[in-house]
């Protein structure tokens, strides 16, 4: 008799060869053994695929599918279509999990009748073996439901990563996840469907995640037509927000991650001419009410006052940031 796995793990791979064998031991050695492990291929040209089918020969629960080169919202919805799980797992080619965080998140959601399970993320430096944990506020509640959700906004890799959940099948169910095809935020807005349409989210303080930063050939290492996913992805979660009538709910956590994360961005990169346009394009979408951060710090209330200000007169927030860094090294050599 057919026996549903409990858990079905998506991983979307394309070109990290030198991190995906230790991606699928991480996932081979999990305690809870009732899953299956679905690793999608996305037109990889170097040696991945090759180090998926020696996984595939060796562990029976592993599936490989194979499509062209789509990006990885695509290789996820893929991997998600084949899936059977009671729960679903998103995990990252060049990241790594503990041996018991399967279990552990799958263990929580049966204790409490969670929708979602959500760990912690330690970035983990390539060069140095540096792991650096999150501020783990967040992971001392029970559990979160109703307007205590809005606390996730505090956890900002909760609300931009779909990797660190442990979703259930009927959640997932309920919500047609807005897969999108950008270079960078494209998890915002499933994201945020999930922890808008979770009945009962349940942190996991013991679940750690292993983000692996500074790896060459990361989308996330250069600021080169970065902004413009970012900056739709959270336009998107907000329209969704907007039409699902929960914005007002989360306003004022939504507002602050997409306001700390769009000024963070442009303070360390310069923005193209049609990024620019972007930012007058969408201007009313920033032109916030400064009551929605009235608990945030001075110095983020100075940022939002700045970046206010230069989207009414049309300067460039990015050169006006440049310019404040430049003025903030004078003074300190003058010193």
């Amino acid at each position: 008799m057919y026996k549903r796995p409990k858990i079905s793990i998506i991983v979307p791979v394309y070109n990290v060869e030198p991190y995906l064998e230790t991606c699928l031991r991480s996932v081979a050695g999990q305690t809870l053994k009732e899953m299956e492990v679905i690793v999608v291929n996305d037109g990889s040209t170097d040696n991945s695929a090759r180090i998926i089918e020696q996984f595939k020969k060796r562990y029976s629960h592993f599936i490989c599918l194979e499509q062209a080169n789509q990006g990885v919202s695509k290789a996820r919805q893929n991997g998600l279509a084949h899936s059977e799980g009671e729960t679903v797992l998103f995990l990252d080619a060049d990241d790594f999990i503990p041996s018991s965080y399967c279990e552990r998140l799958y263990q929580a959601l049966q204790r409490t009748d969670a929708d979602m399970a959500v760990g912690p993320i330690v970035r983990y430096y390539t060069q140095t073996r540096q792991a650096v944990p999150e501020d783990m506020g967040v992971f001392s509640r029970w559990f979160l439901e109703g307007e205590d959700k809005k606390l996730l906004f505090t956890n900002f890799p909760a609300v931009m990563g779909l990797c660190g959940k442990l979703i259930k099948r009927d959640l997932l169910e309920r919500v047609q996840l807005a897969f999108s095809p950008y270079l960078c935020g494209e998890d915002i807005c499933p994201s945020i469907q999930l922890i808008a349409n979770a009945k009962k989210i349940v942190p996991v303080k013991e679940a750690v995640y292993f983000y692996r930063q500074g790896r060459e050939g990361s989308q996330t290492n250069s600021g080169t037509e970065r902004f413009s996913g970012l900056f739709k992805g959270f336009l998107d979660a907000r329209n969704y927000l907007l039409q699902s009538g929960q914005y007002t709910v989360y306003a004022e956590g939504f507002e602050y991650v997409r306001l700390v994360c769009l000024c963070s961005f442009m303070e360390m990169y310069d923005l193209s001419e049609t990024d620019e346009k972007l930012l007058q394009e969408y201007r009313p979408t920033l032109l916030l009410p400064a009551r929605l951060f009235k608990k945030r710090s001075l110095r983020f209330r100075a940022r939002v006052k700045l970046l206010k200000w230069c989207l009414r007169t049309g300067f460039s927030y990015a050169r006006c940031m440049q310019q404040v860094r430049r003025s903030r090294r004078w003074l300190f050599k003058e010193k």
